[in-house]
């Protein structure tokens, strides 16, 4: 009995080991900027003027929703689109979307959650919190093949929210938003409370589940309400959720995602004198922001819709429909308002592709050394980044080294770092150096290394020549390897040895390979590693060149 009391102890213990460490970031744990907007197409002319709305005024880093249809699952174009969104400081929320069919949107197929997870897993997101929207108001029918399903749905939500975490604990789960307004009328409707209530009971406890929650706090009735209106149905439908999932279990504080809201403007390509003029919808958004929408748990608030310029959602278009462009009133008031400055976390990684520290110095000798990484990570280097020593390198003169301004490196490109050092007259060191982005070190590791400052390599050369009793004369030495290409004039007596040469810029404990060379002879190259003190490089003997004879007859019997 109490072996089996012991390990049902043990089991209780590591059990926390067993279950797999959850890495989203709390986007509400760092600077958030709640602005966003909602999108139709993934291109630049919808992310450029995107990001002048929700960027402005004192603002950095705000949201983007816009939806991925099945047929369109092309990772070079979404990928290219990921790395504009970087550029322009974007936060992705991505909405899945199965494909339309007469009139409605598909289920999903059996499986689709896997290729889902697939896809989006090959991309490079702008940030480290990867966020998924899964589908669109499911409790209209048109939503789901024609009929309202929640037991459904609830099963691909489920099923999406596992095929997600298990392809990579950084995607941030969210439900799809619902229509609040919606009647109770089977199969096109049905009631967002009776909807979720059928969720949970056919998955229990589905919403703690989630990472974030969706809410399309619409300003109803006909999207025309008061920006101060209050529980279901209205811009503060997030609450009147919220106090729902609590009734329904929920336990978990779900910050909250306004992926839709908006009021119809009577501006469109008909006018809708029922509707309020945009100048007055200008006025409705700012005062939800500064009032209904300014709650610490909200992250985003994505308004539909930027840009529509046909009669399905021309009503709702911050941007004007008419032949001149431009932009309605909301497009301003919003700009207008006045935001943070976001930061999320990003992942900061890179591989060094070339270049080392050596293990080895020579006294007093200066160093400069390349190293070149390569950008496997999210953010974009720029003079913000540099390479500083963490462990060690003052007592070999290390300083930090950043990149220079105009220079930025996105993820897959490869820069070059330069470090100067010192080598003091003796000692061995144990340095560390990392990475650091706006102060933030790299989430790879350090480069380690351990040096020691030895004695100089002095060098004494051996050759003769054949067909020629004395080998005295003039030598061209050669020196390739890790310090590069270097090249220097050697003289030898009649004996064939030259005298002892300091060669400083060598590395004690390293090998080269030296290169003999001596006119109208045929070099000669050796691989050597090399000691403090003095090494010997024996070439051997240098066989004369015949062909460069015959060519130059006059000026080699010059040299007898």
């Amino acid at each position: 009995m109490k072996f089996l009391l012991a390990i049902f102890a043990f089991l209780i213990l590591h059990s926390a080991f067993l279950i797999p460490a959850q890495a989203i970031v709390d986007p509400l744990s760092v600077p958030n900027n709640k602005f966003g907007i909602h999108i139709i197409s993934g291109t630049p002319d919808e992310s450029s003027p995107s990001s002048s709305l929700v960027n402005s005024t004192g603002g950095d880093w705000g949201y983007i929703t816009f939806l991925i249809e099945s047929k369109d699952r092309n990772e070079g174009k979404w990928q290219e689109f990921f790395n504009d969104l970087r550029r322009r400081h974007l936060i992705p929320i991505v909405r899945l979307a199965t494909k339309p069919n007469e009139g409605n949107w598909e289920k999903p197929y059996e499986g689709e959650e896997t290729a889902w997870a697939d896809f989006l897993d090959k991309l490079n997101w702008p940030i480290k919190n990867r966020y998924v929207v899964i589908y669109n108001e499911p409790n209209h029918g048109t939503e789901w093949n024609g009929t309202v399903d929640p037991k459904t749905y609830a099963q691909v939500l489920d099923k999406t929210i596992t095929a997600l975490k298990n392809k990579s604990k950084d995607f941030f789960v969210i439900n799809a938003g619902l229509d609040a307004s919606a009647p109770q009328l089977l199969p096109k409707y049905m009631d967002e409370a009776i909807f979720l209530r059928q969720m949970n009971e056919e998955v229990p406890g589905i919403f703690n589940k989630l990472d974030g929650w969706s809410s399309h706090s619409y300003p109803n009735p006909a999207f025309a309400g008061s920006p101060n209106g209050v529980g279901k149905g209205s811009v503060r439908t997030y609450i009147w959720e919220t106090q729902l999932l609590r009734s329904l279990g929920l336990t978990k504080n779900l910050p909250i995602f306004i992926t839709e809201t908006g009021w119809k403007h009577a501006e469109g390509l008909s006018y809708d004198p029922s509707l309020p003029s945009a100048e007055n919808v200008a006025q409705f958004y700012q005062q939800a922001f500064r009032g209904a929408w300014n709650s610490s748990n909200i992250v985003a608030i994505t308004p539909f819709l930027l840009s529509y310029q046909e009669s399905l959602f021309d009503h709702f278009s911050f941007k004007n429909l008419d032949k001149n462009g431009g932009w309605y009133p909301q497009f301003q008031a919003l700009m207008d308002l006045p935001k943070n400055k976001g930061l999320p976390i990003q992942e900061n990684k890179a591989q060094l592709v070339s270049g080392e520290v050596y293990s080895s110095l020579v006294a007093g000798q200066n160093y400069s050394i390349n190293l070149s990484f390569k950008n496997i990570g999210q953010s974009i280097w720029n003079p913000s980044t540099s390479l500083r020593a963490i462990v060690g390198g003052s007592e070999l003169g290390i300083q930090e080294t950043r990149i220079p301004e105009g220079i930025s490196i996105e993820p897959g490109g490869e820069y070059t770092l330069n470090i100067a050092l010192k080598a003091p007259e003796k000692g061995s060191f144990d340095i560390k150096l990392a990475l650091f982005q706006a102060g933030r070190q790299f989430d790879t590791d350090p480069i380690s290394f351990k040096t020691e400052v030895k004695l100089p390599v002095i060098l004494k050369v051996l050759s003769t020549l054949r067909l020629k009793d004395n080998p005295s004369g003039e030598y061209i030495l050669k020196v390739s390897g890790v310090v590069g290409d270097l090249s220097q004039k050697v003289t030898l007596g009649a004996n064939g040895q030259s005298k002892d040469i300091e060669a400083r810029y060598l590395l004690p404990d390293y090998s080269f390979e030296f290169s003999l060379e001596k006119p109208f002879y045929s070099s000669k190259t050796i691989t050597q590693k090399v000691s403090p003190g003095v090494n010997t490089l024996d070439f051997g003997t240098l066989n004369p060149d015949i062909l460069s004879i015959i060519l130059h007859p006059v000026t080699y019997l010059k040299q007898k």
